[in-house]
């Protein structure tokens, strides 16, 4: 179909001005991650952080196992006070039921008594260290745990902070597209488009407006994780103040001296050597299961037989005028007795120390392990904040050619010198500048906290 030089130049002029607005906008200028500046209804990613270091399920658990064993720890302190007892019993034995010399017509015991281990070979010494290795390694444990909720809750609000970014790029994609076919709708029904445009540009807003469903889906999902991370059921939805700009340089050289003295302090070690620890302490019981031990027990209070009587027989015949109390005060007494074990044959004591030799050797091995793990792990990180921050500055560069670009197509095609393929190309390269900068800060800014959790 022909058209009239002057109907081309209306709808060269009718599309510059559709697509006047579409120039994106310069990312507007980022908000300090200082909570004194939030505004009351928003948190900022250090606030969910420290939500989540305090409130997260998992950080919460570990605090309760982490007392428990501080009460473990204390009782096990203890174990090395004599232990007191009140015992006693009775047996009655009728006479003409049994012998009476070997019933003794019944007997009684009420005494109050004191155990005390003289030697026991070290055990209880190393039962307070395991229990107090214990205790510390539930804290280890809590302070892992509150590591990785602050972590992840970072990794959840930045995640959220790029979807909403994401969402603002295709939203914008989303109308500029609409003003696109709108206009080519509008060419074609004057016969000045053919109808593979419209057909064309639709399907691009389509497909468009699917991402927005997706990331509409991801970001109610991080939505919720965040409510769960810190502990309030409003915190995902509330709004979240852009971190401050400092978090997007890449790491110093005083960053990296920190980090990497940190390691063998680092949670993980610290498990590792408290686990070693309690190898130690298996092959030193195993190495003196067979020593010397002696027990000191105490006892004071009545005993007595013949529980057919008042007074028993045998004593009313030497003290007729014998009462209840005289036999009660006959019954008074105490004892101290002293026991002593030493195992002489014992065919599974060479064996069983040669097995805690060999599981402390896997224990050393497992720490030296987990130090170089953790070693290499924080010059990953380095390398991932480095690469992160050089990427975030090629995103950066793209981006303003890609504007570029699609500024000269937009008046190419405006003037008939473009297609619109082309155009809609110009308009995914925008689109995909957009989502490698969103993508580069949300790492960049993850390594950023990532170091500051591992300090």
């Amino acid at each position: 179909m022909t058209t009239t030089p002057a109907l081309m130049e209306r709808l060269a002029v009718l599309l510059t001005l559709a697509l006047a607005g579409a120039a994106p906008a310069l990312p507007a200028a980022r908000l300090t991650d200082a909570a004194a500046v939030a505004p009351p209804d928003s948190l900022t990613v250090a606030q969910c952080v420290a939500l989540a270091r305090s409130a997260a399920p998992e950080v919460r658990a570990r605090g309760s196992d982490a007392r428990a064993a501080r009460f473990d720890s204390s009782a096990a302190a203890r174990n090395g006070r004599p232990a007191y007892s009140f015992f006693g019993g009775a047996t009655v034995a009728p006479r003409g039921y049994y012998d009476p010399v070997v019933t003794d017509l019944g007997q009684y015991a009420l005494k109050l008594g004191l155990e005390l281990p003289l030697l026991d070979a070290g055990s209880r010494r190393r039962d307070r260290q395991q229990a107090a290795l214990a205790a510390a390694g539930a804290v280890v444990e809590l302070e892992r745990a509150t590591r990785d909720a602050g972590l992840r809750a970072a990794e959840v609000a930045l995640g959220s902070l790029r979807q909403r970014e994401l969402e603002e790029s295709d939203r914008e994609a989303l109308a500029w597209l609409d003003r696109l076919v709108a206009l080519i709708e509008s060419g074609v029904r004057s016969g000045a488009r053919e109808r593979a445009d419209a057909v064309r540009s639709r399907i691009e807003r389509d497909a468009v407006e699917s991402e927005l469903l997706t990331i509409g889906e991801v970001r109610d999902a991080l939505a919720r994780e965040l409510a769960e991370l810190t502990g309030r059921g409003d915190a995902g939805r509330a709004v979240l103040a852009e971190p401050d700009a400092a978090q997007d340089a890449p790491p110093a050289a005083a960053d990296s001296l920190v980090l990497l003295a940190r390691d063998g302090r680092a949670p993980e070690v610290a498990a590792a050597r408290f686990a070693e620890a309690g190898e130690r302490l298996a092959l030193e019981q195993a190495r003196r299961r067979n020593a010397v031990r002696v027990d000191l027990a105490l006892d004071a209070g009545l005993a007595g037989a013949d529980l057919t009587r008042a007074v028993p027989l045998e004593f009313a015949l030497t003290h007729p005028a014998a009462t209840f109390a005289d036999r009660l005060r006959q019954d008074l007494g105490a004892s101290l007795s002293l026991q002593f074990h030493r195992p002489l044959l014992d065919a599974a004591a060479a064996p069983a120390v040669a097995a805690r030799e060999a599981t402390l050797a896997a224990a050393a091995s497992r720490t030296a392990a987990t130090l170089a793990q953790r070693q290499r792990g924080t010059l990953d990180l380095l390398g991932r904040w480095r690469a992160a921050a050089g990427r975030l500055e090629l995103a950066r560069a793209a981006l303003g050619r890609a504007e570029e670009h699609l500024l000269r197509l937009r008046s190419l095609y405006a003037g008939g010198a473009s297609s619109l393929l082309e155009l809609l190309d110009a308009r995914r390269q925008l689109d995909d500048a957009r989502a490698r900068l969103a993508d580069a800060r949300f790492e960049l800014r993850v390594a950023y906290w990532e170091g500051e959790l591992r300090r």
